[in-house]
């Protein structure tokens, strides 16, 4: 029986963080061809469109692939969309045997990729080293499996739990607004309330020297607040278009056939909010898999409360704001229970003089 490499499993996952950002609605594949022992070729995949990541590096690898190990941080597909089968490039390289970490999600292709493998005589081995495979590209399993877009919710805070601090301005410093924008561009969209717009009148966009994005800024308006006046309108569509959640039959919307601008109807409940599932499911529809919250006070406590937060990340700066203006980071209950709402496998780093921490929440589970 064939005990996979883990040291080259890794590799691969490391191949697919290459791409990661980059290839929704694709999954973020890394492979590495293995031939005695000694890696003979790499590849990850940069976006739809592109070659999948198993034919890359078979091609890296040439002949060398024939008798070779493939090791895949996803089952290969075997469909035919814009590129043509993974198995079958896999069986037309000659290699010999294939280990992927985790089946794809997708129904499309789940458990038949490996099955097509088995049947065409390639040795397989699956599940292999599965929760850093799924860490890769968590959105997209969240995706599948979920059945709605995968939620980061993020927000910054002072040591006290403040969101606004005397004066105004920035509560972290720039290490911790630039891992922001590296938050966003692992996402396909960026979602935050009409009163962040009016309070903050942010750009929402993404801004890296190294990689250029465009991502949909999606913005809660169900009191009709926004003018067009505000600056993330200058950027639509250049930066990425925005769309507007109102419920059907508001007032007329004065930005509605805007280039880049979208209006998106969601009828509010009876206390006046949007069902946020509702609003995840439009989302769906336009093809949103990582959606980015940017959330403070009763929206960010929604998100949690409804159960639908998949990772929370908090910025917090060493200060102290006391009492004053403004919403705490969480305002009202967090879990459909009424207790605490659980994180696991916490993450604390260091950003300049600010700590993050980011943690899974696995389940909406409460603690009495």
């Amino acid at each position: 029986m064939w005990t996979p490499d883990p040291a080259h499993m890794q590799l691969a996952f490391a191949e697919a963080l290459r791409g990661a950002g980059r290839t929704h609605p694709n999954p973020s594949v890394g492979a590495v061809v293995v031939k005695d022992g000694a890696v003979v070729g790499t590849g990850f995949h940069i976006g739809p469109g592109n070659p999948h990541a198993e034919v890359v590096a078979l091609r890296a690898a040439g002949e060398r692939a024939r008798g070779a190990d493939l090791y895949v941080s996803l089952e290969p597909c075997c469909t035919t969309g814009r590129t043509g089968p993974c198995t079958e490039a896999i069986s037309a390289a000659g290699v010999s045997r294939v280990a992927a970490a985790v089946l794809d999600p997708n129904p499309q292709v789940s458990g038949r990729g490996i099955q097509a493998l088995r049947d065409m005589g390639i040795v397989t081995s699956l599940g292999f080293l599965e929760r850093d495979s799924v860490a890769v590209d968590p959105a997209y399993h969240g995706f599948y499996r979920k059945g709605r877009p995968y939620v980061h919710l993020k927000w910054a805070q002072t040591l006290d739990g403040r969101v606004v601090i005397p004066g105004g301005g920035y509560i972290t410093g720039p290490e911790a607004r630039l891992r922001v924008h590296f938050d966003r561009y692992l996402s396909d969209a960026i979602l935050v309330s009409a009163s962040t717009v009016e309070a903050d009148d942010p750009l929402l966009t993404i801004r890296l020297e190294d990689r250029h994005k465009t991502i949909a800024r999606v913005i809660l308006d169900h009191q009709g607040r926004l003018t067009g006046h505000e600056r993330i309108f200058l950027t639509c569509p250049d930066e990425g278009p925005v769309w507007i959640v109102r419920p059907p039959g508001s007032e007329p919307n004065p930005l509605a056939g805007k280039e880049g601008v979208a209006i998106l109807d969601v009828a509010t409940a009876a206390d006046g909010r949007f069902p946020l599932s509702e609003v995840l499911q439009a989302l769906k529809v336009r093809g949103i898999m990582g959606l980015y919250v940017e959330a403070v006070g009763g929206l960010s406590s929604a998100f949690l409360r409804a159960g639908l937060v998949d990772k929370v990340s908090v910025h917090v700066a060493p200060l102290l704001a006391g009492p004053g203006p403004g919403p705490a980071a969480l305002e009202g209950v967090v879990s459909p229970a009424g207790g605490v709402v659980v994180l696991e496998h916490p993450h604390w780093e260091r950003a300049g003089a600010d700590w993050i921490v980011t943690a899974d929440v696995e389940d909406a589970c409460s603690l009495g």
